[in-house]
């Protein structure tokens, strides 16, 4: 698939729909989760970016480059950046229950507000550099592959740390924990459903 099969692929997610994104710089990254994201809040929906990697000032910088008015959707309500600190580990640790319960309060509280759904993405680069990822895929597995409520999601992964754990078990678990996986690198992007 080429790559701008893949910007229209991740335009026209729906509710529920749970997908991993592999990549392996942050070009290709913001590429396909900005072009995601300014789609959800193009349609009235509102959308949640959980950053790991890169500061939430970074990441609003990054998104104004791309053309997504990051000051008019924050004033709104319609878009968040938030640092992983405050979203899974706040207070300090990791709890599937409650970060389960952030993501449902928030898809509540935005349709509350008006919004015709609610897109996110959340990075996981905080669970390999803590040594987690035994927890992350047990996170992934209580999402399920379809998502339980109406959210669209796209988990993402840095192939870079996610190579140092090693394992082709754990990748096949994560992607087994998604409806459909896209792989995203400078000589393109293909997405292959599960």
């Amino acid at each position: 698939m080429e790559r701008q099969e893949v910007l229209e692929f991740v335009k026209r997610m729906r509710p529920t729909d749970h997908v991993i994104l592999f990549y392996s710089n942050p070009e290709d990254k913001q590429l396909v989760l900005f072009t995601y994201l300014k789609a959800g809040l193009d349609q009235d929906e509102a959308a949640a970016y959980v950053g790991t990697q890169e500061l939430p000032d970074e990441i609003r910088a990054a998104m104004k480059r791309f053309g997504i008015d990051v000051d008019s959707q924050e004033r709104s309500g319609a878009l968040r950046v938030v640092p992983y600190t405050e979203w899974y580990f706040k207070g300090g640790t990791f709890s599937i229950p409650r970060t389960m319960k952030f993501w449902r309060g928030l898809y509540d509280e935005v349709t509350v507000e008006g919004f015709r759904g609610l897109r996110v993405t959340g990075e996981t680069a905080c669970f390999f550099q803590k040594g987690m990822a035994r927890e992350l895929l047990e996170y992934e597995k209580s999402l399920h592959r379809v998502l339980e409520f109406p959210m669209t999601a796209i988990c993402a992964y840095d192939s870079n740390l996610t190579a140092g754990e090693g394992t082709v078990e754990l990748y096949l678990e994560l992607i087994k924990s998604h409806s459909t996986v896209i792989f995203a690198g400078p000589q393109g992007a293909v997405v292959k459903s599960c």
